[in-house]
């Protein structure tokens, strides 16, 4: 994914994010499965085990056990943190939503193609991800 963007990024896998907690995010901190940032802000050069929400082009999440969290309270959390987009790889769904605009509460936009179609991310990626190796 990162030879394809349009920004050069940055990725870490399972870090530990702090996003602000209140309403509809109840969660003081989240591990998601992927995070990225772009390269140049060096974003998880020197970062603690815990970092902020603060520069995060995306998080990626692949749904495991606890389907609701993935679905809704982790997406609200990255939301109200200022998350530009959340990826949703749905295992149990065979889809693969993009959520962007993010709100207060939510992301006030958002798309979903079946797993094994191609997903477009917009802009600062500008790309389309094939996701037939991910099925």
């Amino acid at each position: 994914m990162i030879k394809h963007s349009r920004t050069d990024m940055d990725f870490s896998e399972n870090k530990g994010l702090r996003p602000r907690s209140g309403d509809a995010c109840p969660e003081n901190h989240v591990i998601p499965d992927v995070i990225f940032a772009p390269l140049a802000s060096d974003l998880f050069g020197g970062a603690g085990p815990w970092m902020p929400l603060d520069g995060v082009a995306m998080v990626v999440e692949v749904t495991a056990g606890n389907l609701r969290k993935d679905r809704e309270l982790k997406r609200r959390c990255y939301a109200r943190g200022g998350v530009a987009l959340y990826l949703l790889l749905d295992r149990d769904t065979a889809q693969t939503p993009v959520f962007g605009s993010p709100g207060k509460d939510d992301y006030r936009a958002h798309h979903a193609r079946p797993l094994g179609r191609p997903v477009t991310l917009p802009v600062p990626f500008a790309f389309e991800l094939e996701t037939t190796d991910l099925l």
